[in-house]
Protein backbone atom coordinates (compact mmCIF):
# COMPACT_ATOMS: atom_id res chain seq x y z
CA UNK A 1 0.00 0.00 0.00
CA UNK A 2 1.57 3.68 -0.68
CA UNK A 3 0.76 5.07 2.77
CA UNK A 4 3.13 1.88 4.19
CA UNK A 5 5.73 2.78 1.05
CA UNK A 6 5.67 6.18 2.23
CA UNK A 7 6.42 5.43 5.57
CA UNK A 8 3.81 8.60 7.12
CA UNK A 9 1.37 8.23 9.85
CA UNK A 10 -2.40 6.85 9.74
CA UNK A 11 -3.30 10.47 10.86
CA UNK A 12 -1.37 12.17 8.08
CA UNK A 13 -3.13 9.29 5.29
CA UNK A 14 -6.09 10.07 6.65
CA UNK A 15 -5.98 14.01 6.66
CA UNK A 16 -4.65 13.89 3.23
CA UNK A 17 -7.57 11.49 2.02
CA UNK A 18 -10.16 13.77 3.87
CA UNK A 19 -8.61 16.64 1.57
CA UNK A 20 -9.15 15.13 -1.76
CA UNK A 21 -12.54 13.78 -1.05
CA UNK A 22 -13.91 17.17 -0.16
CA UNK A 23 -11.93 19.05 -2.72
CA UNK A 24 -10.81 16.52 -5.58
CA UNK A 25 -7.29 17.91 -5.96
CA UNK A 26 -4.72 14.69 -6.98
CA UNK A 27 -3.49 12.77 -3.84
CA UNK A 28 0.23 13.22 -5.19
CA UNK A 29 -0.42 17.41 -4.79
CA UNK A 30 -1.67 17.32 -1.31
CA UNK A 31 0.91 15.00 -0.17
CA UNK A 32 3.80 17.04 -1.47
CA UNK A 33 2.03 20.40 -0.20
CA UNK A 34 2.04 19.43 3.15
CA UNK A 35 5.97 18.28 3.27
CA UNK A 36 5.49 14.64 4.31
CA UNK A 37 7.74 13.52 1.55
CA UNK A 38 10.34 14.66 -0.66
CA UNK A 39 8.94 14.34 -4.71
CA UNK A 40 11.51 11.90 -5.11
CA UNK A 41 10.61 9.68 -2.87
CA UNK A 42 7.13 10.01 -3.64
CA UNK A 43 7.49 9.16 -7.43
CA UNK A 44 9.92 6.33 -6.28
CA UNK A 45 6.95 4.68 -4.36
CA UNK A 46 4.20 5.41 -6.69
CA UNK A 47 6.39 3.68 -9.44
CA UNK A 48 6.17 0.59 -7.03
CA UNK A 49 2.37 0.79 -6.21
CA UNK A 50 1.28 1.34 -9.92
CA UNK A 51 4.36 -0.15 -12.10
CA UNK A 52 5.19 2.59 -14.33
CA UNK A 53 8.62 2.91 -14.00
CA UNK A 54 10.45 6.28 -12.90
CA UNK A 55 13.34 7.71 -14.35
CA UNK A 56 15.56 11.05 -14.16
CA UNK A 57 14.49 12.61 -17.34
CA UNK A 58 17.39 14.24 -19.39
CA UNK A 59 18.10 15.68 -22.74
CA UNK A 60 19.38 13.26 -24.36
CA UNK A 61 16.10 10.44 -23.17
CA UNK A 62 14.33 12.78 -25.61
CA UNK A 63 13.26 12.96 -29.07
CA UNK A 64 13.28 16.28 -30.72
CA UNK A 65 10.94 15.46 -33.50
CA UNK A 66 8.13 14.62 -31.05
CA UNK A 67 8.24 18.07 -30.13
CA UNK A 68 7.42 19.37 -33.78
CA UNK A 69 4.20 16.78 -33.73
CA UNK A 70 2.74 17.75 -30.51
CA UNK A 71 1.53 20.87 -30.10
CA UNK A 72 3.26 23.09 -26.95
CA UNK A 73 -0.54 24.10 -25.60
CA UNK A 74 -1.36 20.42 -24.98
CA UNK A 75 1.90 19.97 -23.37
CA UNK A 76 2.10 22.61 -21.29
CA UNK A 77 -1.93 22.35 -20.25
CA UNK A 78 -1.28 18.93 -19.25
CA UNK A 79 2.29 19.25 -17.77
CA UNK A 80 3.99 16.26 -19.31
CA UNK A 81 6.92 16.05 -21.91
CA UNK A 82 6.57 13.62 -24.83
CA UNK A 83 9.82 11.18 -24.40
CA UNK A 84 9.50 8.93 -27.41
CA UNK A 85 7.89 7.10 -30.00
CA UNK A 86 8.16 3.41 -30.20
CA UNK A 87 5.99 0.55 -32.06
CA UNK A 88 2.93 3.02 -32.12
CA UNK A 89 3.39 3.36 -28.87
CA UNK A 90 4.16 7.04 -27.47
CA UNK A 91 6.03 7.19 -23.83
CA UNK A 92 5.35 10.72 -21.94
CA UNK A 93 6.95 12.13 -18.67
CA UNK A 94 4.63 13.12 -16.11
CA UNK A 95 4.75 13.98 -12.72
CA UNK A 96 1.19 12.86 -10.88
CA UNK A 97 -0.28 9.72 -12.33
CA UNK A 98 -3.01 10.09 -9.85
CA UNK A 99 -4.27 13.49 -11.93
CA UNK A 100 -7.87 12.24 -12.67
CA UNK A 101 -8.62 11.35 -16.28
CA UNK A 102 -5.35 13.16 -16.94
CA UNK A 103 -3.91 9.94 -19.76
CA UNK A 104 -7.75 9.22 -20.61
CA UNK A 105 -7.87 12.75 -21.94
CA UNK A 106 -4.18 13.07 -23.27
CA UNK A 107 -5.13 9.80 -25.76
CA UNK A 108 -8.22 11.21 -26.42
CA UNK A 109 -6.36 14.39 -28.03
CA UNK A 110 -3.26 12.84 -29.53
CA UNK A 111 -5.31 9.67 -30.57
CA UNK A 112 -2.45 7.66 -29.57
CA UNK A 113 -1.28 4.67 -27.31
CA UNK A 114 0.32 5.70 -24.35
CA UNK A 115 3.00 5.06 -21.92
CA UNK A 116 3.63 6.85 -18.83
CA UNK A 117 6.73 7.51 -17.13
CA UNK A 118 7.27 8.97 -13.88
CA UNK A 119 9.57 12.16 -13.43
CA UNK A 120 9.91 14.80 -11.37
CA UNK A 121 7.78 18.48 -12.24
CA UNK A 122 11.70 20.14 -12.46
CA UNK A 123 12.95 17.55 -15.26
CA UNK A 124 9.62 17.42 -17.20
CA UNK A 125 9.49 21.64 -16.88
CA UNK A 126 13.34 21.96 -18.28
CA UNK A 127 12.50 19.82 -20.68
CA UNK A 128 9.38 21.79 -22.33
CA UNK A 129 11.73 24.81 -22.07
CA UNK A 130 14.56 23.42 -23.56
CA UNK A 131 12.70 21.66 -26.70
CA UNK A 132 9.54 24.16 -27.00
CA UNK A 133 10.89 26.83 -25.52
CA UNK A 134 10.37 29.33 -23.15
CA UNK A 135 7.10 30.77 -22.83
CA UNK A 136 5.87 28.21 -26.29
CA UNK A 137 2.21 27.86 -24.69
CA UNK A 138 1.67 32.31 -24.54
CA UNK A 139 3.42 32.22 -27.73
CA UNK A 140 0.82 29.35 -29.37
CA UNK A 141 -2.18 31.91 -27.75
CA UNK A 142 -0.56 35.20 -29.21
CA UNK A 143 -0.71 33.41 -32.77
CA UNK A 144 -4.16 33.17 -32.38
CA UNK A 145 -4.66 37.17 -31.72
CA UNK A 146 -2.49 38.32 -33.61
CA UNK A 147 -4.72 41.34 -34.88
CA UNK A 148 -5.11 42.47 -30.88
CA UNK A 149 -2.05 43.25 -30.23
CA UNK A 150 -1.97 46.96 -30.49
CA UNK A 151 -3.95 46.55 -27.30
CA UNK A 152 -1.27 45.63 -25.21
CA UNK A 153 0.70 49.21 -25.82
CA UNK A 154 -2.38 51.49 -24.29
CA UNK A 155 -1.77 49.83 -21.11
CA UNK A 156 -0.90 51.90 -17.66
CA UNK A 157 2.41 51.60 -16.51
CA UNK A 158 2.62 49.86 -12.91
CA UNK A 159 5.12 51.71 -10.54
CA UNK A 160 5.59 48.53 -9.37
CA UNK A 161 4.27 45.49 -10.82
CA UNK A 162 3.94 41.34 -9.04
CA UNK A 163 5.58 39.92 -11.74
CA UNK A 164 3.92 36.33 -10.70
CA UNK A 165 0.28 37.79 -11.09
CA UNK A 166 -1.03 36.76 -14.64
CA UNK A 167 -4.32 38.11 -14.58
CA UNK A 168 -3.88 42.05 -16.39
CA UNK A 169 -3.48 39.94 -19.81
CA UNK A 170 -2.41 36.37 -20.69
CA UNK A 171 -0.44 37.19 -23.93
CA UNK A 172 2.11 39.81 -24.05
CA UNK A 173 2.26 40.68 -20.55
CA UNK A 174 2.56 37.13 -19.23
CA UNK A 175 5.41 36.18 -22.20
CA UNK A 176 7.21 38.92 -20.57
CA UNK A 177 6.85 38.40 -16.78
CA UNK A 178 7.59 34.32 -18.03
CA UNK A 179 10.99 35.82 -19.16
CA UNK A 180 12.04 37.63 -16.43
CA UNK A 181 10.73 35.59 -13.85
CA UNK A 182 13.02 33.04 -15.75
CA UNK A 183 15.95 35.41 -15.47
CA UNK A 184 15.93 35.81 -12.11
CA UNK A 185 15.84 31.90 -11.64
CA UNK A 186 18.54 31.06 -13.30
CA UNK A 187 20.66 34.45 -11.57
CA UNK A 188 20.96 36.39 -15.01
CA UNK A 189 22.41 39.59 -14.46
CA UNK A 190 21.05 41.01 -18.04
CA UNK A 191 18.69 39.95 -20.64
CA UNK A 192 19.49 40.92 -24.29
CA UNK A 193 16.56 40.45 -26.97
CA UNK A 194 18.24 40.92 -30.57
CA UNK A 195 16.36 41.57 -33.60
CA UNK A 196 17.81 39.93 -36.57
CA UNK A 197 16.01 39.45 -40.78
CA UNK A 198 14.20 36.24 -39.73
CA UNK A 199 14.73 35.88 -35.51
CA UNK A 200 14.26 37.45 -32.38
CA UNK A 201 17.21 36.16 -30.69
CA UNK A 202 16.91 36.42 -26.56
CA UNK A 203 20.15 35.60 -24.34
CA UNK A 204 20.88 35.61 -20.49
CA UNK A 205 23.84 36.83 -19.40
CA UNK A 206 25.34 34.29 -16.47
CA UNK A 207 28.35 34.61 -14.34
CA UNK A 208 29.74 36.91 -16.70
CA UNK A 209 29.23 34.51 -20.13
CA UNK A 210 25.89 34.57 -22.42
CA UNK A 211 23.73 31.55 -22.85
CA UNK A 212 20.83 31.62 -25.42
CA UNK A 213 17.27 31.17 -24.30
CA UNK A 214 15.38 28.79 -26.37
CA UNK A 215 12.74 30.16 -27.85
CA UNK A 216 9.79 29.25 -29.98
CA UNK A 217 10.35 30.31 -34.05
CA UNK A 218 7.20 32.39 -33.80
CA UNK A 219 8.46 35.02 -31.18
CA UNK A 220 9.44 37.16 -34.30
CA UNK A 221 6.13 37.91 -35.08
CA UNK A 222 5.40 39.46 -31.97
CA UNK A 223 9.14 41.45 -31.63
CA UNK A 224 7.03 44.85 -31.83
CA UNK A 225 4.51 44.09 -29.63
CA UNK A 226 7.08 42.51 -27.08
CA UNK A 227 9.15 46.41 -27.61
CA UNK A 228 5.87 47.99 -26.62
CA UNK A 229 5.29 46.40 -23.54
CA UNK A 230 9.17 46.66 -22.02
CA UNK A 231 8.84 50.28 -22.92
CA UNK A 232 5.05 51.18 -21.44
CA UNK A 233 6.30 49.03 -17.90
CA UNK A 234 9.20 51.82 -18.21
CA UNK A 235 7.47 54.45 -18.77
CA UNK A 236 9.13 55.34 -22.79
CA UNK A 237 8.05 56.72 -25.59
CA UNK A 238 6.29 53.64 -27.43
CA UNK A 239 5.81 55.63 -30.52
CA UNK A 240 9.22 56.61 -30.61
CA UNK A 241 11.05 53.69 -32.86
CA UNK A 242 14.55 55.86 -33.94
CA UNK A 243 16.02 57.15 -31.18
CA UNK A 244 17.95 55.48 -27.91
CA UNK A 245 15.78 55.39 -25.13
CA UNK A 246 16.27 54.50 -21.61
CA UNK A 247 14.23 53.67 -18.42
CA UNK A 248 13.75 51.99 -15.51
CA UNK A 249 11.14 49.36 -13.97
CA UNK A 250 10.60 48.08 -10.71
CA UNK A 251 9.01 44.59 -9.94
CA UNK A 252 8.52 42.18 -7.68
CA UNK A 253 9.09 38.48 -7.56
CA UNK A 254 8.48 36.24 -3.96
CA UNK A 255 9.01 39.40 -2.16
CA UNK A 256 11.80 40.27 -3.64
CA UNK A 257 12.41 43.43 -4.99
CA UNK A 258 14.35 44.38 -8.21
CA UNK A 259 15.37 47.78 -10.31
CA UNK A 260 15.45 46.54 -13.90
CA UNK A 261 17.60 49.45 -15.78
CA UNK A 262 15.96 49.10 -19.90
CA UNK A 263 18.34 49.92 -22.67
CA UNK A 264 16.66 50.19 -26.08
CA UNK A 265 18.25 50.98 -29.37
CA UNK A 266 17.00 51.00 -33.07
CA UNK A 267 18.64 48.31 -35.67
CA UNK A 268 17.63 47.74 -39.45
CA UNK A 269 15.38 44.67 -38.09
CA UNK A 270 14.08 46.08 -35.01
CA UNK A 271 14.74 47.66 -31.75
CA UNK A 272 17.39 45.83 -30.03
CA UNK A 273 16.60 45.75 -25.78
CA UNK A 274 19.20 45.32 -22.85
CA UNK A 275 17.69 44.85 -19.06
CA UNK A 276 19.85 44.67 -16.22
CA UNK A 277 18.72 43.11 -13.41
CA UNK A 278 19.65 44.41 -9.96
CA UNK A 279 18.17 42.97 -6.89
CA UNK A 280 17.25 45.92 -4.60
CA UNK A 281 17.70 43.76 -1.48
CA UNK A 282 20.92 42.33 -2.42
CA UNK A 283 23.34 41.85 0.70
CA UNK A 284 26.80 44.06 -0.05
CA UNK A 285 29.41 41.72 0.00
CA UNK A 286 32.25 41.88 3.17
CA UNK A 287 35.15 42.50 2.09
CA UNK A 288 35.87 38.94 3.10
CA UNK A 289 33.69 37.63 0.76
CA UNK A 290 35.27 39.47 -2.52
CA UNK A 291 38.21 36.57 -2.98
CA UNK A 292 40.49 38.46 -1.48
CA UNK A 293 43.94 36.81 -0.08
CA UNK A 294 45.06 37.64 3.22
CA UNK A 295 48.18 39.74 2.06
CA UNK A 296 45.22 41.37 -0.25
CA UNK A 297 42.98 41.63 2.38
CA UNK A 298 45.38 43.46 5.10
CA UNK A 299 46.91 45.84 2.20
CA UNK A 300 43.03 47.15 1.33
CA UNK A 301 42.04 47.84 4.79
CA UNK A 302 45.22 49.51 6.11
CA UNK A 303 44.12 51.90 2.64
CA UNK A 304 41.06 52.23 3.58
CA UNK A 305 41.16 53.65 6.89
CA UNK A 306 43.91 56.55 5.87
CA UNK A 307 42.17 60.21 6.33
CA UNK A 308 42.71 61.12 3.00
CA UNK A 309 43.88 60.14 -0.55
CA UNK A 310 42.39 58.28 -3.75
CA UNK A 311 41.81 54.83 -4.09
CA UNK A 312 41.08 53.39 -7.20
CA UNK A 313 39.64 50.31 -8.78
CA UNK A 314 40.35 49.44 -12.76
CA UNK A 315 39.04 47.12 -14.92
CA UNK A 316 36.61 46.32 -18.13
CA UNK A 317 32.53 46.75 -17.19
CA UNK A 318 31.55 44.06 -15.38
CA UNK A 319 34.82 43.08 -13.51
CA UNK A 320 32.94 44.21 -10.46
CA UNK A 321 34.23 47.69 -9.35
CA UNK A 322 31.21 48.48 -7.99
CA UNK A 323 30.54 45.87 -5.43
CA UNK A 324 34.51 46.08 -4.45
CA UNK A 325 33.90 49.83 -3.72
CA UNK A 326 30.41 49.54 -2.38
CA UNK A 327 32.11 46.69 0.43
CA UNK A 328 34.81 49.16 1.04
CA UNK A 329 32.18 51.75 2.25
CA UNK A 330 29.89 49.62 3.73
CA UNK A 331 33.21 48.67 5.97
CA UNK A 332 34.05 52.16 6.86
CA UNK A 333 30.39 52.96 7.47
CA UNK A 334 29.78 54.07 11.03
CA UNK A 335 27.96 57.36 12.86
CA UNK A 336 31.27 59.13 13.08
CA UNK A 337 31.88 59.75 9.56
CA UNK A 338 29.74 61.51 6.84
CA UNK A 339 29.63 59.21 3.54
CA UNK A 340 28.78 60.62 -0.20
CA UNK A 341 28.30 59.13 -3.13
CA UNK A 342 27.81 59.81 -7.05
CA UNK A 343 26.68 57.44 -9.09
CA UNK A 344 25.58 56.76 -12.63
CA UNK A 345 23.33 54.38 -11.92
CA UNK A 346 22.73 53.58 -8.07
CA UNK A 347 23.15 50.16 -7.96
CA UNK A 348 22.26 48.98 -4.90
CA UNK A 349 20.99 50.96 -1.47
CA UNK A 350 23.69 51.16 1.17
CA UNK A 351 22.31 51.96 4.78
CA UNK A 352 23.52 55.12 6.22
CA UNK A 353 25.49 56.44 3.20
CA UNK A 354 23.69 59.21 0.78
CA UNK A 355 23.52 58.39 -2.49
CA UNK A 356 22.50 60.56 -5.62
CA UNK A 357 22.93 60.17 -8.91
CA UNK A 358 23.75 61.82 -12.14
CA UNK A 359 21.44 63.53 -14.04
CA UNK A 360 22.77 64.81 -17.57
CA UNK A 361 19.40 66.20 -18.61
CA UNK A 362 19.37 68.90 -15.77
CA UNK A 363 23.45 69.01 -15.83
CA UNK A 364 24.37 67.05 -12.70
CA UNK A 365 27.53 65.42 -13.96
CA UNK A 366 30.07 64.17 -11.63
CA UNK A 367 31.96 67.31 -11.63
CA UNK A 368 29.19 69.02 -10.66
CA UNK A 369 28.00 66.87 -7.85
CA UNK A 370 31.85 66.84 -6.49
CA UNK A 371 31.84 70.60 -5.79
CA UNK A 372 28.15 70.37 -4.42
CA UNK A 373 29.07 67.23 -2.26
CA UNK A 374 32.62 69.04 -1.00
CA UNK A 375 29.78 72.00 0.53
CA UNK A 376 27.84 68.87 2.25
CA UNK A 377 30.76 68.72 5.05
CA UNK A 378 31.85 64.48 3.94
CA UNK A 379 34.55 62.51 5.27
CA UNK A 380 34.28 59.91 2.67
CA UNK A 381 33.30 60.48 -1.24
CA UNK A 382 32.99 57.70 -3.98
CA UNK A 383 32.64 58.88 -7.46
CA UNK A 384 31.08 56.58 -9.29
CA UNK A 385 33.93 57.24 -12.92
CA UNK A 386 36.36 59.49 -13.56
CA UNK A 387 35.60 59.95 -17.23
CA UNK A 388 37.32 63.49 -17.88
CA UNK A 389 39.74 66.05 -17.25
CA UNK A 390 37.35 68.30 -14.91
CA UNK A 391 36.35 65.31 -12.67
CA UNK A 392 39.78 63.93 -12.00
CA UNK A 393 40.97 67.03 -10.99
CA UNK A 394 38.37 67.91 -8.84
CA UNK A 395 38.64 64.40 -7.47
CA UNK A 396 42.73 64.50 -6.69
CA UNK A 397 42.41 68.01 -5.24
CA UNK A 398 39.11 67.06 -2.61
CA UNK A 399 41.39 64.14 -1.73
CA UNK A 400 44.52 66.74 -0.89
CA UNK A 401 42.08 68.97 1.47
CA UNK A 402 41.82 65.69 3.57
CA UNK A 403 38.83 63.69 2.18
CA UNK A 404 38.93 60.17 1.60
CA UNK A 405 37.71 59.48 -2.38
CA UNK A 406 36.84 56.11 -4.00
CA UNK A 407 36.44 55.61 -7.78
CA UNK A 408 36.71 53.59 -10.29
CA UNK A 409 38.47 53.75 -14.16
CA UNK A 410 38.83 52.09 -17.23
CA UNK A 411 41.84 50.19 -17.28
CA UNK A 412 43.56 46.81 -18.29
CA UNK A 413 45.76 46.99 -15.26
CA UNK A 414 46.66 49.08 -12.07
CA UNK A 415 49.90 50.51 -13.64
CA UNK A 416 47.75 51.70 -16.22
CA UNK A 417 45.09 54.08 -13.73
CA UNK A 418 48.27 56.25 -13.38
CA UNK A 419 49.22 56.83 -16.91
CA UNK A 420 45.34 57.17 -17.54
CA UNK A 421 45.19 60.32 -14.63
CA UNK A 422 48.50 61.89 -16.44
CA UNK A 423 46.88 61.33 -20.08
CA UNK A 424 43.97 63.64 -18.49
CA UNK A 425 46.72 66.65 -17.59
CA UNK A 426 46.92 66.47 -14.11
CA UNK A 427 49.97 67.12 -12.88
CA UNK A 428 52.40 64.40 -11.70
CA UNK A 429 53.07 65.56 -8.71
CA UNK A 430 49.20 65.75 -8.13
CA UNK A 431 48.79 62.22 -8.64
CA UNK A 432 51.88 60.66 -6.52
CA UNK A 433 50.50 63.31 -3.38
CA UNK A 434 46.86 61.88 -3.98
CA UNK A 435 46.82 58.74 -5.01
CA UNK A 436 47.91 56.01 -2.07
CA UNK A 437 46.26 52.72 -3.64
CA UNK A 438 45.14 51.09 -7.43
CA UNK A 439 43.61 47.80 -7.77
CA UNK A 440 42.84 46.04 -10.76
CA UNK A 441 40.36 42.98 -11.00
CA UNK A 442 38.61 40.83 -12.83
CA UNK A 443 35.94 38.18 -12.33
CA UNK A 444 36.69 34.69 -12.78
CA UNK A 445 33.81 32.19 -12.60
CA UNK A 446 34.54 29.32 -10.36
CA UNK A 447 34.18 25.39 -10.46
CA UNK A 448 30.57 23.66 -9.29
CA UNK A 449 31.19 22.12 -6.69
CA UNK A 450 28.84 19.30 -7.80
CA UNK A 451 30.71 18.31 -10.86
CA UNK A 452 34.38 19.25 -9.56
CA UNK A 453 36.76 16.55 -10.54
CA UNK A 454 40.98 16.65 -10.88
CA UNK A 455 42.55 16.03 -14.12
CA UNK A 456 45.81 16.81 -15.60
CA UNK A 457 45.76 20.10 -18.28
CA UNK A 458 46.76 19.82 -21.67
CA UNK A 459 50.67 20.52 -22.38
CA UNK A 460 50.27 23.39 -24.15
CA UNK A 461 49.38 25.58 -20.72
CA UNK A 462 52.66 25.34 -19.36
CA UNK A 463 53.66 27.50 -21.81
CA UNK A 464 50.84 29.86 -20.05
CA UNK A 465 52.22 29.31 -16.51
CA UNK A 466 55.50 28.15 -14.62
CA UNK A 467 55.26 24.71 -16.47
CA UNK A 468 57.43 22.81 -13.16
CA UNK A 469 54.63 24.38 -10.57
CA UNK A 470 51.78 23.38 -13.06
CA UNK A 471 52.97 20.15 -13.22
CA UNK A 472 53.04 19.48 -9.69
CA UNK A 473 49.53 21.34 -8.95
CA UNK A 474 46.72 19.39 -8.52
CA UNK A 475 43.87 20.89 -10.98
CA UNK A 476 40.39 20.91 -10.98
CA UNK A 477 37.82 21.62 -13.36
CA UNK A 478 34.09 20.95 -13.58
CA UNK A 479 32.92 18.41 -15.76
CA UNK A 480 29.58 19.59 -16.11
CA UNK A 481 26.10 19.07 -14.60
CA UNK A 482 22.33 20.09 -14.34
CA UNK A 483 23.45 22.04 -10.94
CA UNK A 484 25.38 24.50 -13.40
CA UNK A 485 24.16 24.11 -17.27
CA UNK A 486 26.30 21.82 -18.22
CA UNK A 487 29.20 24.66 -18.01
CA UNK A 488 31.24 23.49 -15.44
CA UNK A 489 31.22 26.47 -13.34
CA UNK A 490 28.81 28.09 -10.67
CA UNK A 491 29.40 31.48 -9.31
CA UNK A 492 32.47 34.05 -9.41
CA UNK A 493 34.90 35.35 -7.75
CA UNK A 494 37.73 37.97 -7.77
CA UNK A 495 40.95 37.86 -9.02
CA UNK A 496 43.08 41.25 -8.05
CA UNK A 497 46.54 42.73 -8.76
CA UNK A 498 47.22 45.50 -5.62
CA UNK A 499 49.24 48.79 -6.82
CA UNK A 500 50.50 50.19 -3.60
CA UNK A 501 51.75 53.94 -4.03
CA UNK A 502 54.83 53.50 -2.04
CA UNK A 503 58.00 55.85 -2.39
CA UNK A 504 59.76 53.96 -4.84
CA UNK A 505 56.32 54.27 -7.09
CA UNK A 506 56.14 58.03 -6.51
CA UNK A 507 59.58 58.61 -8.06
CA UNK A 508 58.67 57.20 -11.52
CA UNK A 509 55.37 58.95 -11.42
CA UNK A 510 57.10 62.00 -10.63
CA UNK A 511 59.35 61.25 -14.04
CA UNK A 512 55.88 60.47 -15.93
CA UNK A 513 57.67 56.71 -16.47
CA UNK A 514 55.82 54.08 -18.87
CA UNK A 515 53.26 51.91 -17.11
CA UNK A 516 55.08 49.02 -18.03
CA UNK A 517 58.15 50.25 -16.09
CA UNK A 518 55.94 51.03 -12.91
CA UNK A 519 54.39 47.51 -12.98
CA UNK A 520 57.80 45.73 -13.50
CA UNK A 521 59.03 47.90 -10.20
CA UNK A 522 55.59 47.39 -8.51
CA UNK A 523 56.33 43.62 -9.04
CA UNK A 524 59.73 43.94 -7.57
CA UNK A 525 58.37 45.50 -4.29
CA UNK A 526 56.41 41.95 -4.17
CA UNK A 527 52.67 43.12 -6.32
CA UNK A 528 51.21 39.76 -7.50
CA UNK A 529 50.24 40.56 -10.96
CA UNK A 530 46.43 39.38 -12.27
CA UNK A 531 47.30 36.26 -13.67
CA UNK A 532 49.32 35.24 -10.84
CA UNK A 533 46.69 36.22 -8.43
CA UNK A 534 44.90 33.82 -10.79
CA UNK A 535 47.34 31.36 -10.37
CA UNK A 536 47.05 31.31 -6.69
CA UNK A 537 42.93 30.49 -7.25
CA UNK A 538 43.81 27.87 -9.78
CA UNK A 539 46.27 25.80 -6.95
CA UNK A 540 43.57 26.03 -4.61
CA UNK A 541 40.56 24.44 -7.20
CA UNK A 542 38.42 27.89 -7.05
CA UNK A 543 38.75 28.32 -10.79
CA UNK A 544 40.04 26.39 -13.70
CA UNK A 545 42.88 27.42 -16.23
CA UNK A 546 40.82 28.42 -19.16
CA UNK A 547 38.92 30.92 -17.19
CA UNK A 548 41.93 32.79 -15.89
CA UNK A 549 43.14 32.62 -19.51
CA UNK A 550 39.61 34.32 -20.97
CA UNK A 551 39.99 37.10 -18.35
CA UNK A 552 43.75 38.27 -18.25
CA UNK A 553 46.13 38.95 -21.10
CA UNK A 554 49.79 37.82 -21.30
CA UNK A 555 51.83 39.61 -19.49
CA UNK A 556 54.76 41.65 -20.95
CA UNK A 557 58.26 40.55 -20.36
Amino acid sequence: MLKDRLNISDAQWQECLTEHQHTGVSLTKIILSRGIVTEENLLRALSQDLGIPYERLKTEDVEPELAKKIPAKIVTHYDFMPVREKEGRLQIAISDPLEPLQLDEIRLFLNKKIEPVLSSRKDIHEAIKNFYGLGADTLEEMSKQAGQEQGFELLKPPKSENIKDDAIDPSVIKFINQILSDAIKQRATDIHFEPFEDDLRIRYRIDGVLYEVPCPPTIKHFQASIASRIKVMADLDIAEKRRPQDGRIDIKMDNDVYDLRVSIMPTPFGESIGVRLLPRSSPIIGLEGLGLSRTELDILEKSIEKPYGIILVTGPTGSGKTTTLYSCLNKINSPQRKILTIEDPIEYQLKGITQMQVEPKTGFTFANALRSMLRHDPDVMMVGEIRDMETAELAVRTSLTGHLVFSTLHTNDAAGGITRLLDMNIDSFLVSSSVILIIAQRLVRTICPHCKERYRPEPHYLRQFDAAALAEAQVYRGKGCEACRMTGYQGRTGIFEMLIISDEIRELILKKSPSHLIKQKAVSLGMKALRQSGWEKIKQGVTTIEEVLRVTQEEES
